[in-house]
């Protein structure tokens, strides 16, 4: 077996990377041919039609870039990718890949003002009667009961200013 000399291995490099550059150039369209009559053209080699053709996300719409070689991408990012991913899941367990559920969100924080207290207590004592509130939570329920009626007692009996 003979060894190839720096020189020949150096030329072997050099004729691989203008081969390289040869087959992007092929690939690569000019910016002036891009369109849809390059995609329909018989002239233009079936590798450059799909890689023209892939120039959308399959997922957002969004736009790619492919590259003159290697792979033709599906998906603009690796989370478009992903969200294709959970939807084609979904998809084969026939469950909906999502889920609405609607519900009233209430704020805590805010405090009732003047005209709300009267109907925020019928409320109060409507559920109590009904027997919605959970057994465990009446003994607190009437602790606070006791002292809104140990303050109302105060100030109804308080000297009026």
């Amino acid at each position: 077996m003979t060894r190839r000399s720096n020189r020949q291995w150096e030329a072997l490099r050099r004729a691989r990377v203008r081969a390289r550059e040869q087959d992007a150039a092929e690939i690569r369209p000019s910016p002036d041919t891009i369109g849809a009559a390059t995609l329909s053209d018989p002239s233009t080699p079936e590798v450059v039609r799909r890689r023209l053709a892939a120039t959308t996300c399959g997922w957002c719409g969004g736009a790619i870039a492919p590259k003159a070689r290697g792979r033709i991408p599906k998906w603009c990012s690796a989370a478009c990718r992903q969200r294709a991913w959970e939807q084609s899941r979904a998809a084969a367990s026939g469950r909906p890949s999502v889920e609405v559920v609607e519900r009233i969100v209430e704020i805590p924080g805010r405090h009732p003002h003047h005209g709300e207290w009267t109907p925020l207590l019928n409320e109060l004592a409507k559920q109590l009667r009904e027997g919605a509130m959970y057994d465990r939570d009446l003994h607190a329920i009437g602790e606070a009961s006791v002292a809104v009626n140990n303050a109302l007692a105060q100030r109804l009996t308080a000297p009026r200013r």
